[in-house]
């Protein structure tokens, strides 16, 4: 008998409060575009799959980072 994987709990593991990310490539937004080298530091993971948090100066804005299309990297 098989389960169904909980993305949300396993992303919420990986990603948990205080996790600091940094983008390994930009995110084309039309209205918060971020560039490579981007940090930002996680909150949660949403019903939706993506990081929510804050982005760190010099960046700002409200941009989620969806974690199945955007790349990034832990840094702490």
């Amino acid at each position: 008998m098989s389960y169904p994987i909980d993305k949300k709990a396993v992303y919420s593991a990986r990603y948990p409060h205080g996790t600091i990310i940094e983008l390994t490539e930009p995110i084309q937004d039309p209205y918060s575009p971020k560039p490579v080298g981007s940090r930002f530091k996680v909150d949660y993971v949403d019903d939706a799959l993506q990081l929510q948090g804050v982005w760190l100066p010099p960046q700002f804005g409200s941009i989620a980072v969806i974690i199945e299309k955007d790349k990034f990297k832990i840094v702490s």
